[in-house]
């Protein structure tokens, strides 16, 4: 790898790891109402954040996610640490990137995003946030997290990241748009 290739790879992971942090800040103050226990959401719109950082910048995407989670959950989740820590951060930052994958070798999504359309979006949407409840979920249950109930848990984790990632797409995609229509001179 070039120099230049590794202060590409380092800027990318430095501006998901603050963006993702910065939407989870808004996430807070936007919609805590939507937390089912601390660290699952019934609505959790960084879940967008997520899967765009993977699709756009694919490893590096999931590596500033899982830094961000790292500052996270040392600030917020008093009652984790050590491995449970680690895991909790891999877990939110590598979910998104094992979907990709995971489509990726099924023919769904293919590199380059080149010919990306809803129907696969949603199986991605689908698939990380399977994923990502699971992982969570099987990391405190395993190490026996405090109020972990993973049967009860692992359902509002998963309807808060698929609803909070297909809100964020659909959003970005309307911004798009409408960005499109005011290029096109409608409004």
């Amino acid at each position: 790898m070039t120099v230049r290739a590794v202060a590409e790879a380092a800027v990318l992971v430095l501006v998901t790891a603050v963006l993702y942090g910065l939407g989870y800040e808004f996430q807070g103050w936007l919609f805590l109402f939507s937390e089912h226990v601390p660290g699952v959401s019934w609505f959790y719109l960084p879940a967008g954040l997520r899967v765009l950082f993977v699709l756009v910048a694919g490893i590096y995407g999931a590596l500033g996610v899982f830094c961000a989670s790292l500052v996270i959950n040392v600030l917020y989740m008093k009652d984790i640490g050590g491995t449970v820590l680690l895991l909790t951060a891999a877990a939110s930052g590598f979910g998104a990137w094992v979907a990709l994958w995971v489509l990726r070798l099924g023919g769904v999504i293919e590199a380059g995003l080149s010919g990306l359309t809803a129907a696969a979006l949603m199986k991605f949407a689908l698939l990380y946030s399977g994923l990502n409840a699971l992982f969570h979920q099987l990391v405190w249950w395993f190490f026996k997290r405090e109020g972990v109930l993973f049967w009860v848990d692992v359902w509002p984790m998963f309807v808060g990241d698929l609803l909070g990632a297909l809100v964020f797409l659909y959003g970005l995609k309307g911004l798009l748009q409408l960005r499109k229509t005011r290029r096109a001179g409608i409004f």
